[in-house]
Parts: structure tokens; C-alpha cells; sequence
């Protein structure tokens, strides 16, 4: 071969890897020259943990946040009425996933892709900042998805945040069909948080020496039991008898009163308690995921006075809660006074619901 001939000869291509035959090349593209096996494109993931969210308003994308950066999914599923709305967070959130671990992000308008879901956070619709909650059209809403999510995630546990979360966690329940362990509310974990801080701050401890608990409903119908708060093992009720009541002369009430008027407070300034709200969901989320049986103030199903009301509502208690959602609850010992705030509580949630026409339904369909 001369000098000529050899300078005619093409390149080789960049996509052709030569053999021990030079008469056959193996064409290939540059993904698989550099990369030797591939798995099945679904096995991609094969032992994830998927957790989808209903709802991509403040709330929903604070939640999947809050869950990604704590890396407890590696696949999140961003699901609302509006498709674009959904895949561009979803790609917004994707593009810098390497910082969150690598985990698959997706959006879309398609309800059945909560399939295989662990957990299924239901946030739609948000209340407007400023509007009252409106459960008849919340219901309407749940009528919609809660059956379509059970019939695709059949076995994934229900994490109700829309609010009023009590009422719309029963409504879920009885519209899912799901054993009512498997279907659960935010309740009043950040009103317990809230408490939590609160305290704190007064006594110039750190907020995990400061074990507490809140429960009835969210917001303004809080209860906290201010008879089991303790620091370091001691109970403040043991220090000031009075501690919490309208005659404490030291006026530790006022902390309660704070607790039930700063989400409206913070609303009106900001327009949503996104964070707050979504970083209590993800403590819920990550008991369920790991299965930590963690006590925590949820909602759940309550049908005796084991908790100081005889009504058939979703309220929040301490619960138990691991993958199969609320495992037990913990009974509480309550003051008399904080049996009639709760009982209080219990009676106001059987009148939304009562208004709301679904334990009318649910009387009628028992009849037929």
C-alpha cells in the first residue's frame, strides 16, 4: 500500500468497535461502547421506595422537597389537574437531582401512576389564603381520586394534608375502601410542634428535652395536654399545679393560645404554612417508609372513649405509625377539663361532616 492510498482511507467511525475479523464490524451506538451491561429499562429502580403527591400547589412541592432532600425516596411522583404545571416541577427538580441523591422525579395529570406507591400524600385542593375551608367542594374533589388511587395503589397508605384534615381523613376512608389503619391525617403534629417550640423557648432548653403532645384537630380546636408535659422527666404539673389553666398566675396558657392562632397569623403574612406543614408530613412519610414505630399526634379513626369521646370521627391522637400506617394508639390519662375540649372537638367534626352530607350517605348506604 503507498503512501497515497493510505492517506485515502476514511477515519474510522466513532460507533464501530473492530474485532479479531477486520472484515466485520460490530456496529453499536456510543452508550453501549461505554457502558458493558444494561438491566431491563424497568428494572431501573428495582427496590424503590415511590411516594406520589396529589396536589403540585405550595404545599405539595414543599412536601416533595422536604422528602428528597431528606433522601427517603428515590422516586417521587408529582400528580395535578394541570399536566404542564406537574412535569415542569417535576424536570425543575430533576435537573438537579444529583444533589438529591439521584431519585426518579416525575410529573403528570394521570392518576394511575400512584401505582406501587408506598405512600400517597393527598394535598389538593389548597385553600386560598384567606377563604374559608370548603369542605363540599373538597368532597366533591375526593370523590374523584380517592377511588381511582385505591384501585391503583391498593396497598400504598393514604396521608391526608388537605385540610380540614380530620374531616377530609374520614372522608377518604370511607370513599378508599382501605382499612382504616391505612388511611391517616397530619392531624396536629405541628400544632405539637408548635407547642413544643413555644415551651422551649420559655424555659431555655432545646426543643427535644421537651416532651409533649397536642391532640383533637388542627389549628384553633387544638388541645394540648398540658397535664403530661414534662423537661428531663419531670412533669411541669407537678411544679405548678395550675400550669396551663385560666388561673396559672404564671400565664402558660398564653402559649397555648399562641399555638391555635399563629397558622392564621403566619397565613395572613405569608399566605401558606407550606413549610411547616410539609416538614411534619415528611416526619409522618419517613415513620412509614422505615417503619420506625414512632408515637406521633395523628389522625385516625376513633370509635370509643378510650380517648375521651365516644364519637365514630377521624381525630387526632397519639399513634403508632409504621408501614402499615397507624398500628395502635396510646391512651391518654386527661384532665376533666381536657376530656370536654376534646369531646368538644369531636362533636364540631361530626357537624362539618353532617353538613357535609357524607355520614348521610354512609347511614343510607348501611340501610340498604
Amino acid at each position: 500500500m503507498d503512501e497515497t492510498e493510505a492517506k485515502s482511507e476514511p477515519e474510522p467511525d466513532i460507533k464501530s468497535i473492530e474485532c479479531d475479523d477486520e472484515d466485520a464490524p460490530i456496529t453499536t451506538t456510543t452508550k453501549n461502547a461505554l457502558i458493558t451491561t444494561q438491566l431491563d429499562p424497568c428494572d431501573v429502580y428495582p427496590h424503590r421506595v415511590k411516594v406520589s403527591i396529589v396536589g403540585v400547589g405550595k404545599i405539595g412541592i414543599a412536601c416533595a422537597i422536604a422528602i428528597l432532600m431528606r433522601r427517603m425516596a428515590s422516586e417521587v411522583c408529582l400528580i395535578d389537574h394541570d399536566a404542564n404545571k406537574a412535569s415542569a416541577e417535576a424536570e425543575d427538580i430533576q435537573h438537579v437531582g444529583f444533589f438529591l441523591g439521584c431519585p426518579l422525579v416525575t410529573g403528570t395529570s394521570e392518576i394511575s401512576t400512584v401505582k406501587e406507591s408506598a405512600v400517597v400524600i393527598i394535598c389538593t385542593p389548597e385553600t386560598p389564603p384567606g377563604e374559608n375551608q370548603n369542605v363540599k367542594h373538597n368532597l366533591k374533589v375526593f370523590k374523584k381520586i380517592i377511588p381511582a388511587i385505591a384501585r391503583f395503589a391498593a396497598k400504598s397508605v393514604l396521608l391526608i394534608v388537605t385540610r380540614p384534615a380530620d374531616v377530609m381523613s374520614y372522608i377518604a376512608w370511607k370513599l378508599s375502601g382501605f382499612p382504616s389503619n391505612r388511611v391517616l391525617g397530619i392531624g396536629t403534629l405541628i400544632d405539637c410542634a408548635r407547642l413544643q417550640d413555644f415551651v422551649s423557648r420559655r424555659l431555655n432548653v432545646a426543643r427535644s428535652s421537651v416532651s409533649c403532645m397536642t391532640i383533637g384537630s388542627q389549628g384553633d380546636m387544638a388541645v394540648p395536654l398540658w397535664s403530661s408535659i414534662s423537661v428531663g422527666g419531670m412533669k411541669l404539673r407537678d411544679i405548678n399545679s395550675r400550669i396551663g389553666e385560666q388561673d396559672d398566675p404564671e400565664k402558660w396558657y398564653e402559649i397555648e393560645e399562641n399555638v391555635k392562632s399563629v397558622g392564621k397569623e403566619l397565613e395572613e403574612k405569608k399566605g401558606s404554612c407550606c413549610w411547616g406543614v410539609a416538614i411534619s408530613t415528611t416526619e409522618i412519610v419517613d415513620a412509614i417508609v422505615r417503619n420506625t414505630k414512632v408515637v406521633l399526634p395523628a389522625s385516625t379513626h376513633i370509635l370509643s372513649c378510650a380517648h375521651g369521646t365516644d364519637k365514630d370521627v377521624y381525630m387526632s391522637v397519639p399513634c403508632v405509625i409504621g408501614r402499615e400506617g397507624v398500628y395502635c394508639t396510646v391512651r391518654q390519662k386527661l384532665s376533666e377539663q381536657e376530656k370536654a375540649a376534646v369531646q368538644t372537638c369531636a362533636d364540631n367534626i361530626r357537624n362539618i361532616l353532617r353538613e357535609s352530607g357524607i355520614l348521610q350517605e354512609n347511614n343510607n348506604e348501611a340501610e340498604q
